[in-house]
């Protein structure tokens, strides 16, 4: 059986949305002379707008039929989709109404959908944007009223941005985190895992036992082509240390087997109705520990919460330092910025995950310890964003540093990348 999205293609009916921007990403083409001609993928999580405030608080905390959550990806110019919305500033945490239709039906922006299943957003159905209507901002002052239909559109959102808040019940667990690292014993490496254009490294011991993961990513449905080919990846219910909500790196809660499993330490950040599933179904079972400014110190582990304007999940999520039994360290950014690097976690690494896959990034590239070191880029070729920016490794080895990929690339097959010891 098909899914909502899927049904309305094969019966040429339009779909609406309720929908969180959670990311924009520029195509960026550094070949083009008119910045303003790049692309931007606009990605939203969101749910099935045909439905009661009741069904779809229902949906979001999967007592209902999850499958009326659906991943949206959007691409157009920034300009022309802020001429689409009428927003005066676009950025992410903003809630819109979206309407779609199948592709041929009649021109616009082109936009690809996935509805949650089993394994995760794995459908990629091809639809055009049909009309886009911005709703609020988190955080906006109680609205004004307007006409009975939009009142009724924003009503329901506004429910389910409400439901979207990061769980309660999860909310200050810097101690608990601290307690449940500091039994972890030091690693031997750091396993960046060849996932495709998604990022999920484990550390290891020197028997290659797992004992604990860095972000637990896979590709989400428009990546799905750089996903490995292997079997279905298995890893151990160890805990798992996420950077932000951001699908590329927390989609392995469905699609990876053991991950679901885990505790999850976690940034405190709003959420879109798919994210607050998973982090709902975690806090329940007491996995879900949420971090929201304290630094965390414990065993080889150092985490520290970047700090910049609310909403960017990027940002504002947590990044990570690890001792390796060698003494040498490891810096994990997850999607953020080097100089968004918290004091305490400020030293020289020996080695580097290189930030958002090697998009391009503002500020500095830190700098190795003893004037070179060995970065690796969680990367899938041919991914939707061009990644990784030329730029940006360009950056990195001005610094210093020697760069390896996940992805196949300058006749290196593509595979796994060890960091240490």
């Amino acid at each position: 059986m098909g899914s909502f999205l899927t049904s309305a293609v094969e019966s040429e009916e339009p779909v609406s949305l309720i929908a969180r921007l959670v990311r924009s990403e520029p195509l960026i083409n550094e070949k083009l002379v008119r910045t303003k001609a790049n692309r931007v993928s606009f990605e939203f999580d969101t749910i099935d707008a045909r439905m009661s405030a009741d069904e779809a608080l229902a949906t979001i905390a999967d007592k209902a039929d999850r499958s009326r959550l659906a991943v949206l990806k959007v691409l157009t110019t920034a300009e022309h989709f802020r001429y689409l919305t009428d927003a005066e500033e676009v950025r992410d945490g903003q809630w819109y109404l979206i309407t779609l239709l199948p592709r041929g039906r009649q021109p616009g922006p082109f936009a690809w959908a996935s509805s949650l299943g089993d394994g995760g957003y794995e459908e990629n159905v091809p639809l055009v944007l049909d009309e886009i209507r911005y709703l609020f901002s988190e955080g906006d002052s109680p609205l004004s009223p307007v006409g009975a239909a939009v009142g009724n559109e924003r009503a329901l959102a506004q429910a389910i941005a409400e439901a979207c808040k990061f769980p309660e019940s999860a909310i200050g667990k810097s101690r608990a985190a601290g307690n449940l690292l500091s039994g972890i014993s030091t690693p031997h490496k750091v396993v960046v895992r060849d996932v495709g254009q998604a990022s999920f490294c484990s550390a290891v011991d020197t028997r290659g036992n797992e004992l604990f993961h860095l972000d637990a990513g896979w590709p989400i449905s428009y990546n799905k082509k750089t996903a490995s080919s292997k079997p279905r990846l298995k890893v151990s219910d160890v805990p798992v240390i996420l950077s932000h909500w951001d699908w590329d790196h927390l989609h392995g809660y469905h699609a990876i087997v053991g991950l679901a499993g885990s505790t999850w330490i976690a940034p405190v950040q709003r959420l879109g109705p798919g994210a607050k599933l998973v982090a709902e179904k975690l806090a329940i079972n007491n996995r879900l520990l949420g971090v929201s400014s304290a630094n965390v110190t414990a065993g080889p582990l150092r985490l520290g919460r970047c700090k910049v304007k609310a909403g960017n999940l990027n940002q504002t999520g947590l990044c990570v330092s690890v001792t390796l039994q060698s003494g040498k360290t490891i810096l994990f950014m997850g999607d953020a910025d080097y100089e968004l690097t918290p004091p305490k976690l400020s030293s020289l690494p020996d080695f580097v995950v290189a930030t958002h896959h090697g998009a391009k990034f503002n500020g500095a590239v830190v700098s190795p310890y003893g004037g070179s070191g060995l970065s690796v880029v969680s990367v899938g070729k041919g991914n939707g964003y061009g990644h990784p920016s030329n730029a940006a490794i360009a950056s990195h080895s001005t610094a210093g540093w020697s760069i390896s990929y996940t992805c196949e690339r300058d006749w290196v097959p593509r595979g796994n990348r060890y960091l240490g010891p």
